[in-house]
């Protein structure tokens, strides 16, 4: 199966209306998931220590105490601006470098009004890379605002990448479409919480270069070096998250896909280049990883309860991406952007068992979230125009404003 190749000149087509019935019909598959998934976390934190306030901390109702910060405000103003834009017929007309400059700028706002206070620790399972980028970003930064700032802003920079990877493989009509969902996101109160969502940039990072670089327009020394760019970037997102190596597998079924069998054997080496001179400085990706996995084994043996996350964590990731997962996952074997969603699949459905995070596992699919939503708006065929899900982003920025009411 070869991936759609298009350029970034095509020209935009408009956006096909919604069908309210298939919108409503996802909203209410993604509301029974959400009860479900309360259901079950209710169970586990009666059952189980391992499950509780400390490991669920958007909770809701942990107190009765109501406290009134801009955020309250700003994130229902921002979600209602870019559902606005979204809505209006010249967001079709925009050209697309200022939809990414647009996009990047509403996502920041979002970020910032869902949380803003970065917690400059790092847990006992990060990797050596993750400890080093916090702590260049604490003393660069030299205070708690500008460590939130900075922060956000590279987190952030996920959802103009991720829109640069879908419209390489899926094309202009389908980012478009994609952009107010994947602004929007629900998991953007985590991502913006420590070094998790600068390793989700990183990994997005990584498929959009490969995107771009391994288009049919692109050949010789381009593609050479926008290969050894993608390797690179994967191995730097490795070194920030063990599991940003997932990423590899939708590289590799994207250049599979598009018969450039020569990249992935540049990319390959690219990324190993980095975590050999990662090495030749003292920090050991392959030693890491196997210590991560021993301490989470042992975390297991002695914490039963913690296979819990073996259910909880995809529950959460679906609830957390709100109802456009539901469309994605439904269009996942006939869409063209399956290679951009197999690797975070197998990252989600191995993550609960690795127990990479186990003091703060909610934090692990952070990375994951934007590439399971990517299938929402891509269509085999692509003669036929794009609904753009607009009931399932305000569905998602509801979700999100709620559990920072609540939690």
């Amino acid at each position: 199966m070869t991936a759609p190749q298009t350029s970034f000149t095509d020209r935009v087509d408009a956006l096909a209306p919604a069908r309210r019935p298939s919108r409503l019909r996802d909203l209410g598959i993604w509301l029974c998931l959400t009860m479900v998934v309360l259901t079950m976390a209710s169970v586990a934190v009666s059952t189980t220590e391992v499950v509780g306030p400390t490991t669920l901390p958007w909770w809701p109702a942990q107190n009765l105490s109501l406290r009134v910060t801009p955020g309250m405000v700003v994130a229902p103003l921002a979600a209602a601006a870019v559902l606005g834009v979204a809505t209006r017929p010249a967001a079709v007309r925009m050209s697309w470098h200022v939809l990414l400059v647009l996009s990047y700028l509403a996502s920041i706002a979002w970020s910032a009004a869902l949380h803003t206070n970065v917690d400059p620790t790092t847990m006992s399972t990060a990797t050596d890379g993750a400890r080093g980028a916090i702590a260049l970003l604490v003393s660069y930064t030299g205070s708690e605002a500008g460590l939130a700032i900075t922060v956000i802003a590279l987190s952030c920079l996920s959802v103009p990448l991720v829109l640069v990877a879908v419209k390489s493989v899926s094309g202009p009509v389908a980012a478009r479409a994609l952009a107010p969902v994947l602004i929007l996101g629900p998991w953007a109160a985590w991502a913006t919480l420590g070094v998790d969502g600068i390793a989700a940039a990183a990994c997005a990072a990584v498929l959009a270069c490969g995107a771009v670089a391994s288009e049919r327009r692109v050949k010789g020394w381009d593609a050479f070096w926008g290969a050894a760019a993608a390797g690179g970037l994967l191995g730097i997102a490795a070194l920030l998250s063990y599991g940003a190596a997932w990423f590899a597998v939708s590289l590799l079924c994207l250049y599979f896909a598009r018969r450039r069998p020569g990249q992935i054997l540049v990319s390959a080496g690219a990324a190993l280049a980095v975590l050999a001179l990662a090495a030749m400085t003292g920090s050991s990706w392959p030693y890491g990883l196997v210590d991560t996995y021993n301490a989470a084994i042992g975390e297991i043996a002695a914490h039963p309860g913690q296979l819990w996350w073996v259910a909880l964590m995809p529950a959460l990731v679906a609830v957390a991406c709100g109802p456009a997962i539901v469309e994605s996952l439904r269009r996942f074997g006939t869409s063209s952007a399956w290679p951009l969603m197999i690797g975070p699949l197998l990252a989600l459905m191995i993550a609960p068992l690795s127990g990479s995070n186990p003091e703060h596992p909610e934090y692990g699919w952070i990375a994951l979230c934007p590439w399971l939503i990517v299938a929402a708006t891509a269509r085999a065929d692509r003669k036929h125009s794009v609904r753009a899900p607009i009931i399932s982003a305000a569905a998602g920025a509801c979700a999100a404003i709620v559990l920072m009411y609540s939690g």
